[in-house]
Order: C-alpha cells, then structure tokens, then sequence
C-alpha cells in the first residue's frame, strides 16, 4: 500500500517551495502519494488534516533569524498529534546562511531544534538547506529585502569568498543534500 505524506511549507521568495516540489518528485519516485500544501497561500481553516498521512514534512524559509508564522502554527495546531509519534515528521528550512555548508549545524541548532523545543514537538528527520540570492529583474523580492540581502550577500562573499552576481540569481542550495534528505525520510517512511 503507498504511503502518503504531506509537505506542508512556508516560503517568502519561492526558495523552499522549489525545495518541497524536489523532495515530492523523489519521494514520488519511491511510490509515495505526495500532497504539498503552500501554508502561507492556504487559509488555515484549509489547512488539510494529517487523518489520511502517514508521514508530514513541514518546511520553512528564514529571514531576518526567523521562521515564517504559517509553519509554526501548522506545528502547533498538530503539536497533539505529532507528540504521539504515530506520524512519521520531517523538518527542514531554507536559509542563506546555511548556504555555506560549515554554518548547517549551527542552522539546525538555532532555527530547528529551538523551534521544536519551543513548541513541544521532535522530528524524526530534519535538515538545513541554503538559499537563493535573487537580484534579478524577475525576483520576488521588494527593494528593502533586495539592499538588505545585498549588504547580507557582501559580508557573506568577504568571509566565506563566496562570487555573487548583485544583478542575477545565485542559487546556494545543495540539491544533492536535498534529495539525500528526500530519500532518508522515503526510509523512515517504509520502516
């Protein structure tokens, strides 16, 4: 019988989405039904129920040393049910600064373990993937976010000697590190 999992993910400028849709591909590759559900376009009275899923991922962009609301609150309102283990949960955020794969601990530890401590929940799984710099003309970003993520993208280029193109899209995300982390959590899963 397939297993079915939810990807349930919050993203600003589309970075985690392309995430979500990467891992769904492989863990439909693994014959698992996926449903992905954009939380932030989706009214939480919408949100679906974890009834019919075996397995949840649940996913958020980082700005400004943050987590998105609509991720957190997903956990939360499922926090019964996740604290039960009868699910199989993920987690993984998208971020610049784990962007450089010496920082993806520290990521892990500052934006995922603190946010399972804080809201009473633990995942079987949970990773750190890099983000997007985005300065193109097609960017989602609006001009504050853009000089924020230029002076951030500076420093971030003087100490790690990182080339970034200040007027095009510099994808930092490791998508072998992703799939990898699909993959594990299609074992998880069968398991």
């Amino acid at each position: 019988m397939d297993k079915k999992v939810l990807i349930a993910y919050g993203s600003r400028y589309g970075s985690t989405e392309e995430i979500s849709q990467e891992i769904a591909k492989v863990l439909e590759k693994q014959g698992m039904q996926v449903q992905v559900v954009d939380l932030k376009k989706t009214k939480s009275k919408d949100w679906p129920s974890l009834e019919s899923f075996d397995g949840v991922l649940v996913a958020s962009g980082i700005r400004i040393m943050k987590w998105m609301n609509e991720p957190q609150e997903f956990l939360k309102k499922h926090r019964g049910e996740f604290q039960k283990k009868e699910k199989k949960l993920g987690l993984f955020i998208s971020s610049g600064f784990a962007s450089i794969p010496e920082n993806r601990e520290k990521a892990k530890n500052d934006w995922i373990e603190k946010v399972m401590n804080k809201i009473g929940v633990k995942a079987d799984i949970y990773d750190a993937f890099g983000g997007v710099y985005d300065f193109s003309e097609s960017s989602r970003m609006g001009g504050l976010d853009k000089r924020m993520l230029k002076m951030a993208s500076k420093g971030m280029s003087k100490e790690f000697g990182i080339e970034i193109d200040e007027k095009g899209r510099n994808d930092f995300r490791d998508w072998d590190q992703i799939r990898s982390f699909a993959e594990k959590f299609a074992e998880l899963m069968k398991s």
